[in-house]
């Protein structure tokens, strides 16, 4: 039963989970596809990314159709090496050919010791630190990277610049004890998924992380609307990363090939923990790196290893999440008002 507060609701996860399932039917989605993503959206809520939560699936619904966001598609292993898989999301959501991807490459890595997964011709993925997590649990250090050319783009080099890049992000994880250690980061100050919820919620971004339209700095999300942009991480090292990271998805996987849309890729690369020592020595290398972090905070600066946010957010959220009073009723809204296709039912 959800728990009501001023401004947000809280939800079972479960229940959370059965309101985008309805939705994403309502929208005409195949059952595996509403499944998977449901479940990966309120995952995204239970580890403090709400940019990334429930309030993807109304987008999704609302584009139903359109290229990348195809609910009624399932991904397709187009080509196979034993070190390399290419999966064509076959103009669908992302995360079911990031699935496929990260499967394979890890599979492949435990056979061969290092592997590497392309997707072509796939839409939105989701939070790309669920993709490298999924490939840690089977034992492999895993990276993601997620990239497109498709305009309009969000990221500008410097204020007055014109947007010329995604946000494309890049996710690391390397299993140790318990939860792995995790990198997932987009290469802007804050990731695009972060400005409707501040705006949502009132709240503002950090100063410097957004253009304005006349090129000044600002933390105002309202500035996005008008027509202003994002700013990269750490100045031009961003920049130039997010390129790379294009470069790595995209040109380098064939996302960009003539016919294909929309031009967005991801690149997933997965080595075997144990391809060089034992992976019980690699975890407790890790572990002891992890601790070491964690020491170094002093009185007032506290020190978290990567990853540790998620999971301290995994273990408060007990199996609850907070979402804005409008997007439930927005969730319920779809869910009534849609009727599901009768092959996702099946």
């Amino acid at each position: 039963m959800a728990e009501q507060t001023n401004t947000m609701a809280r939800l079972p996860a479960a229940e959370a989970r059965t309101l985008a399932v309805s939705a994403l039917l309502g929208a005409g989605a195949l059952a595996e596809v509403a499944e998977l993503v449901a479940a990966h959206v309120v995952d995204a809520e239970l580890a403090g990314h709400p940019s990334h939560g429930l309030r993807q699936i109304p987008l999704y619904c609302g584009n139903a159709g359109a290229p990348g966001n195809d609910l009624t598609v399932t991904p397709e292993i187009i080509a196979a090496t034993p070190a390399l898989t290419t999966v064509d999301a076959r103009e669908g959501l992302g995360h079911p050919a990031l699935a496929v991807a990260v499967d394979a490459a890890a599979a492949a890595a435990r056979r061969v010791g290092i592997a590497a997964s392309a997707v072509v011709r796939c839409g939105h993925a989701g939070r790309a630190g669920a993709w490298v997590e999924r490939g840690a649990g089977q034992g492999s250090i895993t990276i993601v990277l997620l990239g497109g050319t498709t305009p309009p783009f969000a990221m500008a080099a410097t204020p007055g610049a014109a947007p010329a890049l995604h946000t494309n992000p890049i996710a690391i994880a390397a299993p140790a004890t318990g939860a792995p250690l995790l990198l997932d980061i987009a290469t802007s100050v804050v990731a695009a998924g972060r400005v409707p919820v501040a705006l949502a919620r009132g709240l503002t971004l950090p100063e410097g992380s957004i253009a304005t339209v006349e090129g000044t700095r600002s933390g105002d999300p309202a500035e996005i609307d008008r027509g202003g942009s994002l700013l990269p991480v750490g100045g031009h090292k961003g920049f130039g990363l997010s390129a790379l990271i294009e470069a790595l998805s995209v040109s380098l996987t064939g996302a960009d090939r003539a016919g294909r849309a929309p031009h967005e890729g991801a690149l997933a690369i997965c080595i075997d923990a144990g391809a060089f020592r034992p992976s019980t020595e690699v975890a407790e290398s890790l572990d002891a790196l992890r601790m070491r972090l964690r020491g170094s905070s002093g009185p007032d600066a506290p020190v978290l290893a990567p990853g540790d946010p998620e999971t301290s957010h995994r273990f408060t959220a007990k199996q609850m999440v907070d979402v804005e009073h409008s997007l439930v009723a927005e969730l319920s809204a779809l869910a009534r008002r849609m009727t599901p296709r009768e092959d996702a039912r099946a």
